[in-house]
């Protein structure tokens, strides 16, 4: 692939002239890589190795929706299920975190806003591939990314969510400072992604400042959950239910941006507790 002066490139995914890993019109990767799984290289764009036919994607390695889900992905959390609460089993057990995550992307996209603080223009023509990132500051850029990858799983499209993974949560560490609901979208990407331990980590961090934030607790809980840390899930998700009249009365924007979510939320707390 020729590549103008500047250091620009042609995105072989939509065919502007951009610059860097990812093109800043559509998310396309762009260069080449080398398979994680066989070492063979790649076509620039391409989303699977025609070696092997394992996924390309940076950091694919591990378990999660970015890194590779399969029988040993889902093994793993099961195995853990013996430290902790017996509730952990039921949690992560024949996918259900996966399930867990396209229920909160459904209410995050049908209906009553996007929960995302998106210019008006990234939702027209076709979402975030019709407008340039490059033009959005840093938290719009960081926010219709994040936008896309809840839509895509949504409908269905994990491959094109794992394609837009690493990007989306690169956006928000650009971004930062964050405030709560920015690291909300930040810690729900990585545990998307697989990263457990980053997105507690994540959540944590929101949750220093606004201890009872109940978007955080619960994907604190599911983090912690995920992790096979079935006493500190259930910590999170107690508290969660404890303040949960006090904290939805406070009106933050986010918990309006989130409504459709957020009886979800407390069933899935609720639902852990119990033993479901």
């Amino acid at each position: 692939m020729a590549k103008a002066s500047g250091g620009t490139t042609t995105c072989p995914s939509c065919g502007k002239r951009t610059q860097g890993n990812f093109c800043s019109f559509c998310g396309g990767a762009l260069g080449g890589r080398h398979c994680n799984q066989c070492g063979a290289a790649t076509e620039p764009g391409a989303r699977f190795c025609n070696a092997c036919g394992a996924t390309v994607v940076a950091g694919a390695a591990g378990g999660g929706v970015g890194r590779g889900v399969g029988p040993s992905a889902a093994g793993a959390p099961a195995a853990a299920a013996g430290t902790g609460s017996g509730n952990v089993g039921w949690w992560i057990l024949g996918g259900a975190f996966l399930i867990a995550v396209a229920l909160v992307a459904y209410p995050i996209v049908s209906g009553q806003g996007s929960g995302v603080r998106t210019p008006a223009a990234a939702t027209a023509g076709g979402g975030a591939s019709a407008v340039d990132l490059s033009a959005m500051t840093p938290r719009q850029a960081a926010d219709a990314l994040y936008d896309r990858v809840m839509r895509m799983l949504s409908a269905g499209d994990t491959a094109g969510a794992v394609g837009f993974l690493p990007m989306s949560i690169s956006a928000y560490d650009i971004a930062r400072p964050l405030d709560e609901d920015g690291l909300f979208h930040l810690a729900l990407l990585q545990v998307t992604d697989g990263d457990a331990e980053g997105s507690l980590a994540t959540a944590r961090e929101a949750l220093a400042d606004s201890p009872n934030h109940l978007l955080n607790l619960a994907v604190a809980g599911r983090a912690a959950a995920l992790l096979g840390d079935g006493v500190t899930a259930g910590q999170y998700y107690e508290t969660l239910l404890a303040v949960w009249d006090v904290e939805l009365a406070r009106g933050l924007e986010e918990y309006g941006m989130h409504e459709r979510m957020m009886a979800d939320l407390r069933a899935e707390a609720e639902t852990f507790l119990g033993g479901g």
